[in-house]
């Protein structure tokens, strides 16, 4: 008899609680408002999943009160790459993933949403995907719960703070980033971007404050 699979506490998750076993990883939302995260993560599943999108996404598998049950997929840590060095390649793979991002119809996820708005992942950056073990492709783009209909320098710019605050030896590798992605709003909109989406955090989570303070007073 094969022993069994034992349980395996995801890394990376800084809010929730997240486990694989067996080929099924099962995301326990915590903290403010975790019943409309968990709700908004399974409408955009289910919705990328009927539009056939070329993004690769976990399927959804179940749904408890709390949680959600889904597939694993394999690949390594965006933010694990950038650290072996393979910044350039995963910065790229992401102006790539999000491009695809927001050519989807935010409507066809969420039915209120404005025909013609843009989908917004809400959290995008290379601290959401797995790839290979170059960087060179997108295996998983995770993580759903904050999607909406918004504008698309919202994604825009928070992967560009991820980098800034996680990764800034590498800034210089966020030009592959948005010539992949192929526009590069002005450093004023990406600013107030990144700022407001840091103010959002903060107000979820007040003791990171400190990283709205450091926000502000970012130059170009």
């Amino acid at each position: 008899m094969s022993k069994a699979e034992p349980m395996e506490l995801l890394p990376h998750g800084h809010t929730n609680h997240t486990t694989h076993h067996a080929g099924v990883v099962t995301k326990t939302y915590k903290g403010r408002d975790a019943q409309r995260r968990m709700e908004r993560e399974a409408a955009a599943l289910c919705g990328l999943e009927t539009l056939g999108a070329v993004l690769p996404v976990p399927q959804l598998i179940g749904c408890t009160g709390e949680s959600l049950s889904m597939t694993f997929l394999e690949g390594v840590h965006g933010q694990d790459l950038i650290e072996a060095g393979w910044a350039e390649s995963v910065l790229r793979t992401c102006g790539a993933a999000l491009r695809a991002v927001h050519s989807v119809d935010a409507v066809e996820v969420f039915p209120r949403a404005r025909p013609g708005s843009v989908l917004v992942h809400g959290d995008f950056g290379p601290n959401n995907m797995l790839l290979s073990d170059d960087g060179s492709q997108l295996t998983a783009l995770l993580d759903w719960e904050w999607a909406h209909a918004g504008d698309p320098v919202e994604d825009l710019a928070w992967c560009e703070w991820i980098v800034r605050t996680h990764h800034p030896q590498w800034v210089a590798a966020l030009e592959g980033f948005f010539d992949a992605y192929g526009a590069r709003p002005g450093w004023e909109v990406r600013h107030r971007a990144m700022t407001a989406r840091c103010r959002e955090l903060v107000d979820f989570q007040p003791h990171r404050v400190g990283l709205l303070i450091d926000t502000e007073s970012w130059t170009e």
